[in-house]
């Protein structure tokens, strides 16, 4: 039996092994603190009681598709687009987008800029590209990526905000990387905590594709419902390798659910922006600007406390942060949870800052 190669420079995934125990508060995987209403989880049932399971859901998910068209024309009302079900392809996760996108373009090389997501290089890797590895500036900001694009340049991957920093990406940047002709996916996963979309210019780049998630702002990771936004010709492409009846009735429903019922979306993404910017602000100097769900934290700027002691404290505390390696060795990110959580975390880290500082002083002395 003989493996594919190329799977020798990948490793495999393992779950985390700190045990997540009653009393525990999960802040290191950027998801929404608040689970579905009783309400729409009953509208959900009832919609659930009226499928018929053993059936397979739609070919190609044309019901679904066609209704997230006239829901983001409705949502984006503010751009006038018009966009419909040739628009529009559903997956499970942007992930699955994206393992899409490296199997349609020609070309050898990808464009990626690290620090961000990995799972742009992962699967560019894995269907044989190389990856051109342009690193964001001091702002983790892109800077003139379109003068790395060459004949050979497939696609470029941009993620605004970006993860795991948790800002915006110039506009400007990007429109100049649009304006190769590349093909430009823009991952907005989270840029409905910034209230900005590049989805304005989709008329404007048929090379823009874009990529939305309803795990993050609408609250649905278990679902694990993505979205990929583009022009006619690309998503034809996409649907002629993407697997049939791949969307599954209850995700479909959960979908439909949603963005029926979204009201009370839209006022959870301003109590979580409300309280991104409170945790900013008191959390000063470590914070990096965040147009995200969550804040990056840099103990660069406190001399002498490393983001492992950090991490191992609050782990102490039972709260889970996500903690980095590499070019981000020294970096913590917290995602925004309640405001009883956000409370409690504040007070640990004021308590640990006030420790740290008077055993400072305590040695200078």
């Amino acid at each position: 039996m003989k493996f594919n190669p190329i799977l020798e420079s990948f490793e495999e995934y393992k779950p985390s092994t700190t045990n997540i125990n009653e009393g525990f508060i999960d802040l290191s995987k950027n998801e929404n603190p608040f689970d579905l209403s009783l309400d729409l989880k009953k509208i959900f049932f009832q919609k659930i009681t009226e499928t018929n399971i053993n059936r397979y859901p739609e070919l190609t998910a044309d019901n679904i598709r066609q209704k997230i068209a006239t829901f983001l024309n409705s949502y984006f009302s503010k751009y006038n687009i018009d966009l419909d079900i040739n628009n529009i392809v559903v997956g499970n996760g942007s992930d699955e987008m994206i393992s899409y996108l490296v199997k349609i373009f020609s070309g050898k090389d990808v464009i990626v800029c690290p620090p961000t997501f990995e799972m742009y290089e992962f699967y560019s890797l894995l269907n044989g590209f190389s990856v051109k590895k342009i690193p964001l500036n001091t702002n983790y900001e892109i800077k003139d990526i379109d003068k790395s694009v060459n004949d050979q340049t497939s696609m470029i991957f941009i993620c605004s905000p970006n993860n795991p920093t948790g800002n915006l990406q110039p506009q400007k940047e990007i429109l100049k990387a649009l304006k190769t002709g590349v093909p430009v996916i823009v991952d907005e996963a989270y840029a409905d905590f910034s209230k900005t979309s590049m989805i304005q210019y989709l008329k404007d780049y048929p090379n823009l594709i874009i990529l939305k998630t309803f795990s993050k702002a609408f609250g649905l990771a278990g679902i694990r419902a993505g979205i990929l936004i583009a022009n006619e010709e690309i998503v034809k492409q996409i649907m002629k390798i993407k697997s049939p009846y791949s969307f599954n009735v209850l995700t479909e429903k959960m979908v439909e659910t949603i963005i029926e019922n979204y009201d009370p979306v839209l006022e959870k993404i301003d109590y979580i922006i409300e309280e991104r910017n409170k945790l900013s602000k008191e959390l000063g100097r470590v914070a990096l600007k965040s147009d995200a769900n969550f804040i990056l934290l840099d103990f660069d700027k406190i001399e002498g406390l490393t983001a492992q002691d950090v991490y191992n404290y609050f782990l102490e505390n039972k709260i889970l942060l996500r903690k980095y390696s590499g070019t981000l060795e020294n970096k913590i990110r917290v995602t925004v949870g309640t405001k009883e959580e956000n409370q409690k975390f504040l007070s640990l880290f004021k308590e640990l800052v006030n420790n740290f500082d008077k055993q400072i002083k305590s040695y200078e002395r």
